[in-house]
């Protein structure tokens, strides 16, 4: 048994469901011996997350850098989707060497295309950033809620269509026409919603950060 054995038994039982019990099972080991190679449930999570992103689907570095950042993005945004509950991980600050590497590589592509070190770190946190976000809102909105019956998403979608409290009903007032969108926005697909905001991010790191470098 490696680290290797270990990460790939992390992977096929998922990190949502991961214990170390679990891990030791796959692998027809005690728990004792498992914990001579990782001493608890964080290391076991750290060994998955690299195995789950260095095997993942990730673009090259080539072209112009809006569409390179946006196809890491979308790339990013995948193998979050490919590993539910990963990304909730790393929120608590379990973070594997590949992410660091993928940000360095992802920043060095950038700076080599005109922006400086420090407006490729902010431009390559901000495009991660709004991705992780994105994915944890989603597995957060369908999750189970206590009383099993449907998920967050579905309660909240029936409480943004319940009747205004104020009575407040005139369908074209710009208060009816933000509470649709808002509406719209619960319902929309997740995906769909996450590229229209990787749009507005990109327009602002165009505005904002490219050309920083004085190459």
């Amino acid at each position: 048994m490696d680290a290797d054995a270990i990460a790939t038994a992390v992977v096929e039982i998922g990190f949502a469901e991961l214990t170390f019990a679990s891990v030791a099972e796959r692998l027809g080991v005690g728990q004792a011996t498992l914990y001579r190679h990782a001493k608890n449930r964080d290391e076991l999570v750290r060994l998955g997350l690299d195995r789950a992103l260095r095997t993942a689907d990730w673009p090259d570095v080539e072209g112009e850098w809006r569409p390179l950042l946006e196809r890491f993005a979308i790339a990013s945004w995948h193998a979050w989707e490919q590993h539910p509950g990963a990304v909730l991980e790393v929120a608590r600050g379990v973070v594997p060497w590949s992410i660091v590497k993928i940000s360095d590589q992802v920043g060095t592509a950038l700076v080599e295309r005109g922006f400086s070190a420090r407006a490729a770190v902010l431009a390559v946190d901000l495009v991660f950033d709004l991705t992780a976000d994105s994915r944890r809102g989603v597995e957060t909105l369908d999750a189970p809620t206590a009383d099993a019956k449907g998920g967050m998403r579905e309660l909240i979608e029936k409480q943004w269509r319940s009747p205004s409290p104020d009575g407040v009903s005139v369908a074209d007032s710009p208060a009816a026409q933000v509470h649709a969108e808002m509406l719209r926005a619960i319902t929309a697909g997740p995906f769909e919603w996450f590229h229209g905001k990787l749009q507005v991010v990109l327009a602002g790191i165009e505005h904002e950060l490219a050309g920083t470098g004085g190459g």
